[in-house]
């Protein structure tokens, strides 16, 4: 045996050993729950997408920082899982292939130089052993792993004519990919970091049929499922990954025990049904579009949460421009945020990786959707952490025996109203934030008699003891339901909005609450959501 090969062996070893000390766990399903087998209790999946499917087949990023330093970033912005996507043909055509000599056919000489600066012992072994690596540090920091099946051929996804959208496209032979799906789930079926197995990215393209869905999506979650029959098999839909309202009329009746799991999938230009266009979002009134897209989302997936055979949903898929360039994507984001925590689901936002080795015929391209920025040390946005803090905390567990009450969530900065020493509402961190219940028209304070009152337009909002005014009175309002109004003495209609100079929250004349097709100004400064919470 070889040094270099020793050496290898040793340090996949090394890794596997520190993967078996972690925390991570076998997860199963209860209704529309993720839940830790060992402790019987939900586990909510928070996940970072890290791409590995591109043509270097491999996690990107190890140019940019040691693996140890990049899986230490997502446990410091508190991610708990990583869906990290790759191509069947890694596993059917290029399993025994150097990492090396694979990228001696990009031309890229600076991802090769930064490869051996920061992870030289990359450039000596085969893209599985990368793989293996990056799944056992992942593990290693207690950081869970859906390992996301993303193309056949590892390229860029995608586009309708990219022949590797869907059953038999050029790229895309069904048995082939069952045979990938199934090398996988066996290598990694003794690794406990590996908690899901998805069936494959975005089904998209000409061919796209329902025939041919249930036939090979049922054959290959059982092939999973036979491999592994720990791994949660998350199964996603048709059209960019964006409907699965099909299962209505025809459940897919397969025995994944309890490991069955959907996927959704949703940015600013891909929209619902009709709603196509990104610009939508700046060229219309913004609670129209957004109440449209929530109930299209239901519509075509959410209603798998919902129901005597309700099953978990896994958003898996979405992001926005981490720069803030995009009015649209901002806009979008917000909305979606208000689905994300109202039904506290699990997620994964993309991407966290900052950058690519190559994408298209670019090399070290930035992602500007990227958590992280383009040297992978720094985050992108610097409001990540405010914006993300609530969707990312476990606020609903079936089990919990502790009493339901609301937080009041403000999605645009992402923070929760807080009452401060003077009794007045403001928005800060969600971390130790107050809990709320709605009584009748009464919002009041938990454990407290006090109850929400404006003083008047302009004036700070404040909790007060005379719950039987007029202005202690709140309803939803607005098509979005995203408005909390109540009524001056003057009969005036005021709703609750943060004040654009401090965090304090005051009531101020409602924007935009009616179904206006000519009120095009932003509502989102008044947009508060009543969160349901019980942990």
């Amino acid at each position: 045996m070889s040094s270099q090969s020793f050496f290898l062996i040793l340090l996949v070893s090394i890794f596997a050993l520190f993967a078996s000390c972690s925390n991570a766990y076998p997860l199963s399903t209860h209704k529309r729950w993720i839940i830790d087998d060992s402790t019987g209790q939900r586990a909510k999946l928070v996940c970072g997408n890290w791409a590995g499917h591109l043509r270097p087949m491999m996690p990107e990023g190890l140019d940019k920082q040691p693996l140890k330093n990049i899986v230490s970033n997502l446990v410091k912005h508190k991610f708990n899982c990583v869906r990290l996507t790759y191509a069947i043909h890694m596993w059917t055509r290029y399993g025994h292939h150097n990492v090396s000599d694979t990228l001696a056919t990009l031309d890229a000489p600076e991802v090769v130089e930064g490869i051996a600066n920061n992870n030289p012992w990359v450039l000596n072994v085969t893209h599985i052993n990368v793989f293996e690596a990056v799944i056992n540090e992942l593990g290693a920091q207690n950081v869970k792993v859906l390992y996301d099946n993303h193309v056949s051929k590892p390229k860029w996804c995608c586009n309708d004519d990219d022949d590797n959208g869907f059953f038999h496209d050029r790229y895309f032979d069904p048995q082939e990919w069952i045979q990938g799906l199934s090398l996988a789930a066996k290598h990694f079926a003794g690794n406990t970091a590996v908690v899901a197995q998805s069936l494959r990215n975005e089904l998209h393209g000409p061919r796209q049929n329902v025939d041919d869905w249930y036939k090979y999506m049922s054959q290959a979650a059982l092939a999973i499922h036979k491999e592994n029959p720990n791994v949660l098999v998350v199964i996603s839909g048709l059209n960019y990954d964006t409907e699965l309202q099909f299962l209505k009329k025809r459940p897919l009746e397969i025995d994944l025990g309890n490991k069955m799991v959907f996927e959704v999938h949703l940015y600013s230009w891909s929209g619902i049904g009709t709603l196509k266009l990104g610009d939508i979002w700046t060229k219309q009134p913004l609670n129209r579009i957004c109440a449209k897209s929530i109930k299209g989302l239901d519509y075509r997936a959410g209603f798998v949460t919902m129901g005597k055979n309700a099953a978990p949903l896994i958003f898996t898929e979405f992001g926005f421009d981490q720069s803030g360039g995009s009015v649209a994507d901002n806009k979008f984001m917000t909305c979606l945020q208000t689905y994300l925590a109202g039904r506290d689901m699990d997620w994964g936002i993309w991407a966290f990786h900052g950058s690519y080795y190559v994408r298209g015929d670019n090399a070290q391209l930035d992602e500007s959707f990227g958590v992280m920025d383009s040297n992978w040390s720094h985050l992108r946005n610097p409001n990540f952490a405010d914006k993300f803090q609530l969707l990312q905390r476990k606020n609903q567990d079936p089990t919990s025996k502790n009493p339901g009450g609301y937080i009041m969530y403000h999605p645009l900065t992402g923070k929760c109203a807080q009452v401060n020493d003077k009794n007045e509402l403001e928005v800060a961190s969600c971390e130790s934030q107050k809990r709320w219940n709605y009584v009748g028209s009464n919002i009041l304070l938990d454990d407290t008699k006090k109850c929400l009152t404006a003083g008047g337009e302009g004036l700070s909002v404040a909790v007060s003891d005379d719950c039987q005014n007029q202005s202690s009175s709140w309803s939803p309002a607005s098509l979005s339901r995203l408005h909390l109004a109540t009524t001056d003495k003057d009969g005036h209609q005021l709703c609750l909005q943060k004040d654009s100079n401090s965090s304090s929250i005051v009531a101020s004349q409602c924007i935009c609450v009616e179904d206006d097709s000519l009120c095009l100004d932003d509502p989102r400064s008044q947009w508060f959501q009543l969160v349901a919470a019980n942990v």
